[in-house]
Parts: structure tokens; C-alpha cells; sequence
């Protein structure tokens, strides 16, 4: 299961091909020509949270090099920007959307602003994403396009610059990075070592939880070529985009030997599949090292904090996930599990901690007792509103 028992996944996608050649989404460029600045974040539970000033107000965004630049719809109205146009986008589990997509006037990360980007604006309400982690917007990589980013995890620092020489490499090859859409999403080559060696193309998404996402295609595609050797089948949901849960359907839990990343090996992975067009890196990468992603050049490095970082984790049988604002189950792994728990099943206690009671959004940014625990007592009710309550290991 995810390293934070929830995958909260915000990258979007454009999917109406007609304004492909219409969308004006890489407007906008730096005031100044040559730039640099520090900009500490906030690590909530692997989202990278950072101060961003527009009119001279101080806003808390997301920085999420999966998606797009986007503003909430109160934020819009402050900015009153008169450039807009409604176009359709998809997020992470290809739930669709459309949304108004404006022009920000000026808009200041550190010192260096920006002026006349671009940016969708989201119209939601009781959205996960923005009441739990208490955000105006996201900073997304078509704003990002010409500088380079580096992330120091270590500090809880991104340093945005233009010039190369202002960021320390320990290794100064690195490897190709490319910028793929409208919205220069930043890709780089896997390797994965299992029966056979292959690579993959993954997007690197500071947006999402976890280290690694596998999506289904690419999965099918390497089970075809026998790349795989261990993955079980289960059917229902885990993780959340931001216009909502997934829809119910097979998955697969995958674990990996080794991935190599501009040299450094991972080891023991865990995965479980999207459904997503893409695989990515999400934002656990950062605890093993200070990576680098410069648009400007299109080069990506990965500076490791050790000779190996070895991933291994372990489950309780199942993933749990969130739905109408109640931690149910999303899908059962263990086959000893599924005569005990079923896909949708509430969730109501996990030890002493009674979920009915809490504020869901305490699920998604404080410690989880399934991550902090290696065993359990959990009590549910299933559809039938039968509760029954047993104890859980991880394994």
C-alpha cells in the first residue's frame, strides 16, 4: 500500500483535442532576466506547501510539478483577470471537467514573479484537496518551463533559478528530461529490474503521494513481455484526484526487485496500478535525495543521500481509501481477508481512534496508525450496517 495509506493524486490533463491548438497555456515569463530565490516550504504528509503572493497578499499553494498552474474560485475573483476561456481536463483517474482557464496578472514565488501566466481555475467545493491542506491554488510546470528547480528536502527548500551555476550537483550528467503537453510536464526514463530489465517513461509528480506509480497500461505491457514477477489482482479503488475517487475496477499490487533512477537504485518497491495514461515519481523520491529538474535544459539529477535506498514496506491485506467523507475500504488483497471485509465497507474504528468522530481531513495530514502500526484492531460495518471488529498484522 502507499507509504501514506492514501493516494492522493492532483495531476490534470487536457482531453479536448479541438483547443489543442488554441490553448494559450505557456504564457507568461519572468520579470526579471536573470533570477534566483530560496523558497522554504511545508512537508504535510509529502505535500510540498508554499507561500505565493499575488496583489500583495500572501496565498499557501500546492507545488505540484504534475499539473498545471491553478487558483480556487474565490482566489479568481480577488485577482479579477478579464482573459478567460472554458476548456475540459481530466485528472489523475480520468474523472473529466471543465474549467476556466485565465491569465494571472503578476504572481510572486520568493522574489521572482511572474507576469500574465496562465492558470485553470478549479470551481469545486468541499474539495479534499483544498480544505485539508488549506490551499489557494497549485504551481504547477507550465510556470516552471524555463527555470530549474531544485528540491532540498533536507532544508525544505526550492531554489528556482535560471542560471545553472547557482545550484550544487554532485554529479553534473544527470539525465534527458522532457516537457511533454501544453503544460511542459516533466518526464524522465525508468529502468526496472525484475525478470527482465526494461524501461519506462514516468512523469515526476511532486503532487503525488507515495514513491511510485505504476498506471495499468504499462503494467499489461510488461506483464505481455514477462517483465514481472510478483502482482496480485484485486477490484476497487484507491486512489483520490482532484475531482474525486476513482472508479471501481481491477488494479493490481506490483513489487519490483530494483528501479534505477539517473543511477541510484531503489529497492523492494511497492506499486499499486492507476488509471492514469502515465506512470510517475511521486513526491518520496525528495526523502532519498535532492533532485533536480531543469526545464531550462532539459536535464534531470538525482543526488541520493545514500549508496541505496532500500523501500521495503508492509500491508495490512488491504487499502483504504475515502468516500463521502468516510474512510472505507478500497480494495482487498489478502484472499484471508475477503470473507472478513469487502470493497466499500466503513471503516469506523482503528484502535482507540474513533473515525466517526474525526475530521476527515486528520486522516490525510496527520500520522496514520497504518503507517505508525504494525498491528491493528479495527472495527467496520459493512453494507448490510453489521459491524464486526479483529485484530490486523502487517505482512
Amino acid at each position: 500500500m502507499t507509504k501514506y495509506f492514501l493516494n492522493i493524486i492532483f495531476c490534470l490533463a487536457f482531453i479536448n483535442p479541438s483547443y489543442a491548438q488554441k490553448i494559450t497555456f505557456k504564457t507568461g515569463k519572468p520579470t526579471s532576466k536573470t533570477y534566483y530565490t530560496e523558497i522554504p516550504y511545508k512537508n504535510i504528509k509529502g505535500k510540498l506547501i508554499i507561500p505565493v503572493t499575488i496583489n500583495n497578499t500572501n496565498y499557501n499553494f500546492l507545488f505540484d510539478t504534475g499539473a498545471p498552474n491553478l487558483i480556487s474560485s474565490a482566489l479568481m475573483k480577488e485577482i479579477k483577470s478579464n482573459n478567460s476561456k472554458s476548456i475540459s481536463v481530466s485528472d489523475a483517474n480520468q474523472n473529466k471537467q471543465r474549467m476556466e482557464l485565465i491569465s494571472i496578472p503578476l504572481l510572486t514565488l520568493g522574489n521572482v514573479s511572474f507576469k500574465n501566466t496562465s492558470a485553470l481555475v478549479f470551481n469545486g467545493t468541499d474539495n479534499l484537496v483544498f480544505d485539508c491542506y488549506d490551499i489557494d491554488g497549485i504551481i504547477g510546470s507550465n510556470i516552471l518551463r524555463k527555470s530549474i528547480v531544485q528540491i532540498q528536502s533536507e532544508k525544505n527548500l526550492i531554489i528556482l533559478t535560471n542560471d545553472l551555476n547557482k545550484v550544487r550537483l554532485e554529479k553534473q550528467t544527470g539525465m534527458d528530461l522532457v516537457l511533454r503537453s501544453n503544460q511542459s510536464s516533466p518526464y524522465i526514463t525508468i529502468k526496472i529490474k525484475d525478470k527482465k530489465n526494461a524501461k519506462e517513461n514516468v512523469l515526476i509528480d511532486t503532487g503525488a503521494s507515495g514513491f511510485y506509480d505504476m498506471c495499468k497500461s504499462n503494467y499489461k505491457a510488461l506483464e505481455e513481455y514477462n517483465i514481472l514477477s510478483n502482482s496480485t489482482r484485486g477490484e476497487g479503488t484507491s486512489s483520490i484526484g482532484l475531482f474525486g475517487a476513482s472508479e471501481a475496477e481491477t488494479q493490481y499490487l506490483v513489487k519490483i526487485p530494483e528501479i534505477e533512477i539517473d543511477g541510484h537504485t531503489f529497492t523492494n518497491i511497492s506499486t499499486i496500478t492507476t488509471s492514469d495514461d502515465n506512470s510517475r515519481i511521486g513526491a518520496d523520491i525528495l526523502e532519498h535525495g535532492i533532485m533536480t529538474l531543469d526545464f531550462k535544459h532539459k536535464r534531470f539529477h538525482f543526488d541520493a543521500y545514500k549508496a541505496k535506498s532500500d523501500l521495503t514496506e508492509k500491508n495490512f491485506g488491504f487499502t483504504p481509501t475515502i468516500q463521502d467523507n468516510n474512510l472505507i475500504v478500497g480494495i482487498v488483497w489478502n484472499e484471508n481477508l475477503k470473507d472478513k471485509i469487502h470493497v466499500g465497507d466503513k471503516i469506523l474504528k482503528i484502535n482507540d481512534m474513533d473515525l466517526l468522530s474525526m475530521d476527515i481531513c486528520d486522516l490525510l495530514t496527520e500520522d496514520s496508525p497504518f503507517k505508525s502500526s504494525n498491528i491493528i484492531h479495527i472495527t467496520i460495518k459493512n453494507k448490510s450496517g453489521e459491524t464486526s471488529s479483529f485484530i490486523l498484522e502487517k505482512h
